[in-house]
């Protein structure tokens, strides 16, 4: 009888804490390149506060809002009652720096900050025709009901309508401050709608690559189709790009739908197969229905496999199912940890090949490091991960010889 209320009393609190769980939680990156380490002292003694956790533990997990940055902004500010954007912002942090959310979260939160704070800003004089200006207006009247339902989310609300203007005349997100005014002026929308938009549009809300609902979608689905992932944690994914200024994981999700991931995160799944395979072999069926079976040495079977993966990912990306966008190595990579198909500890072994990643290096000098290191049949003999991480290394010298992974020869010869 105490074994059975024992058990009772687990599933309970196991349902308990599944229910108290963010569903941002984070179960991929490592540090947040958005928190410095001078703050850490500072955001630690935010969380000492129980009321403030658990405040912020309830609006996180709120279904009704958690779909909309801006929405959660705002819940954050009032309950709270906080006196400055800065410590809105920190709070934000606080929510990372105890991984409640990731980067990608707290990016979105943070361009979401401004929008409690609506400052007017000067017209510049439109350059649009009476025709252009009223087809404007038609567009921006089938999108007023869904801009004023507060049951949706505002910013996915002005995004649709921003991307309605765009594909009908591109012009029309030059003047979308004039158009607003004139849409007040034509009764189409009133004064604080269009404070809201205007302030939507001053916050470039229009060009934010991934909007929280979105992200909330591929999150929820990824969850489903991979159940098993266990979190982990990798600077590799988390560190912001030279040049890009984000992560190679908030890339992955601006760049990708959770389908286009999964498509992607299939073709190192698939490699890792082959890797582990026991024999590769080549079948010769005679006309006389004899056959002849050639099993490819060690080495031969490796660039069949490097191969077949430079095949896999130009036909991938000479179709449709990526709707033009051009994925690389490193997008495979990034997928395929994201769904779990490579463990951070690969991750980290790549990662500590710094041969591979110094800029300072030649083709030829890294080409050199890789035979050194994993170079003749050895490569295909090493202890996993290891043969999986020299193909991989292999991978990121490939895409640096040559950044164009789309092979428009649909005959592409495996030898």
């Amino acid at each position: 009888m105490k074994l059975l209320s024992y058990l009772l009393m687990s599933l309970f609190l196991l349902k308990t804490h599944a229910a108290l769980a963010s569903p941002y939680l984070n179960m991929r990156e490592g540090n947040s390149r958005f928190i410095a380490e001078s703050i850490k002292p500072h955001l630690q003694e935010i969380l000492e506060n129980e009321q403030t956790k658990q405040t912020l533990g309830e609006i996180i997990n709120n279904n009704q809002i958690n779909s909309c940055a801006s929405k959660l902004v705002f819940e954050i500010n009032d309950q709270l009652k906080l006196e400055s954007s800065e410590e809105l912002e920190n709070i934000l942090k606080a929510l990372r720096f105890n991984n409640q959310i990731d980067d990608i979260v707290l990016d979105l939160l943070l361009k979401a900050v401004p929008l409690s704070n609506y400052q007017p800003s000067p017209f510049a004089l439109a350059s649009l025709s009476d025709d252009e200006e009223n087809l404007a207006l038609n567009i921006i009247k089938q999108h007023v009901v869904d801009i004023k339902n507060e049951a949706n989310c505002i910013e996915d609300s002005f995004r649709d309508l921003a991307f309605d203007l765009a594909s009908k005349n591109p012009k029309f997100i030059k003047h979308l401050k004039q158009l607003f005014k004139s849409a007040y002026k034509n009764n189409i929308i009133s004064k604080d709608t269009y404070r809201t938009l205007d302030n939507l549009k001053q916050n470039k809300v229009h060009l934010w690559p991934l909007s929280l609902s979105e992200y909330k979608k591929s999150l929820s689905t990824l969850a489903k189709k991979f159940p098993n992932r266990k979190e982990e944690e990798s600077d590799f994914v988390t560190v912001a790009m030279k040049k890009e200024g984000i992560s190679l994981r908030e890339q992955l999700y601006e760049k990708y739908n959770y389908q286009q991931i999964i498509l992607l995160s299939n073709i190192i799944s698939n490699l890792k197969k082959r890797l582990d395979a026991s024999d590769i072999s080549i079948d010769i069926l005679y006309e006389n229905q004899s056959k002849e079976i050639i099993s490819l040495t060690p080495m031969e079977k490796f660039r069949f496999i490097l191969k077949q993966l430079r095949r896999e990912l130009s036909n991938l990306n000479n179709g449709s199912l990526l709707n033009g966008k051009v994925a690389s190595y490193t997008d495979l990579i990034v997928a395929s940890y994201e769904v779990g198909s490579i463990s951070s500890d690969e991750i980290s072994k790549l990662a500590s090949l710094q041969e591979i990643w110094n800029p300072t290096k030649t083709t030829k000098e890294k080409v050199f490091y890789w035979v050194k290191t994993f170079g003749g049949t050895a490569t295909v003999l090493l202890p996993p991960p290891y043969g999986f991480i020299s193909v991989m290394a292999l991978m990121f010298i490939d895409q640096q010889i040559s950044t164009n992974t789309i092979n428009h020869d649909l005959d592409y010869l495996l030898f």
